[in-house]
């Protein structure tokens, strides 16, 4: 068996560590303190470290609408820019399969961010 191929069980776990997933909820409401702050989702996202030429805000908005998590990284520069503890943010910690696009929906709506409103069913 290559060494290379063979299962790790930390490597798993770190890479687990560094991806954040938050209930719908607060995700919706945190980014959206981001973009008020930064004044677009692409000043947010330059703001976090994305330096995409095209749209810098793509990874944000993935973020935003529950097809990826945070990578913790960029959630402590989202915490700093948005002078939230990091402590409260994690408490808003769940599992990635709680993340839901009826609870996302229901989010962006509540927050006036119905534009980015989710129409299909993701699989995870």
């Amino acid at each position: 068996m290559n060494s290379e191929n063979a299962y790790v069980p930390w490597r798993r776990r770190n890479i687990d560590e560094r991806r954040v997933w938050l209930t719908s909820s607060f995700r919706v409401e945190f980014i959206k303190l981001g973009i008020e702050k930064a004044g677009s989702i692409n000043r947010l996202a330059r703001e976090l470290g994305y330096r995409s030429r095209i749209h810098p805000g793509w990874s944000v908005r993935q973020i935003l609408v529950g097809e990826q998590p945070f990578p913790y990284e960029r959630l402590l520069k989202m915490s700093d820019f948005v002078g939230y503890p990091m402590e409260e943010v994690l408490r808003h910690r769940t599992e990635p399969r709680r993340v839901t696009v009826e609870n996302t929906n229901a989010a962006l709506r509540e927050h006036g961010l119905w534009c980015y409103h989710i129409a299909r069913m993701r699989l995870r």
